[in-house]
């Protein structure tokens, strides 16, 4: 717990570079639609509670192990995006089956720290388009048209910054 709060203080915030698509405003929220490469990310998931129930404590491990709660003990800083995945059932409706990811920074993609808690894994994610709300955005529920026909498969994400 140490090592996290010591890495949160102290170690390095990285933003992971993307490309820009365009900037747009619909229905008065504002949105970046951007582009990422494939990266290594910790991972972690959950199934049989609720979004509410565990977010937290997945997003508290995966603060650990990059704090330095790895094999090597390394604090490795922090990265930009974080991802939280809800899968939705076969009926549309959203499941109890998380999955937080976190991207490792730059100088620990090659080889990244080994985590210590074996709930954690490393996994190589493919590029991804990414819809993010602009801050300062009303928090309205967000829709974009095309948004709403996409699959998982197309790697697209919906950001959300709150104020």
């Amino acid at each position: 717990m140490f090592g996290m709060i010591k890495n949160s203080l102290f170690g390095n915030t990285e933003e992971t570079e993307y490309k820009l698509l365009s900037t747009e405003t619909k229905d008065g929220v504002r949105f970046e639609v951007r582009r990422y490469d494939a990266a290594k990310y910790a991972v972690i998931s959950s199934e049989g509670r609720t979004y509410d129930q565990v977010t937290g404590e997945l997003v508290r491990k995966l603060l650990m192990y990059i704090g330095g709660s790895n094999e090597q003990g390394e604090a490795m800083g922090t990265a930009a995006p974080t991802i939280i995945t809800v899968y939705p059932r076969n009926d549309g409706v959203l499941s109890r089956r998380l999955v937080v990811a976190i991207r490792i920074p730059t100088i620990y993609q090659q080889s990244p720290p080994t985590p210590t808690d074996s709930t954690i894994r490393v996994e190589e994610r493919p590029g991804m388009t990414v819809y993010t709300l602009l801050k300062g955005s009303d928090s309205v529920p967000f829709s974009h048209d095309h948004v709403d026909s996409l699959q998982p498969e197309d790697n697209i994400a919906i950001w959300r910054f709150r104020r």
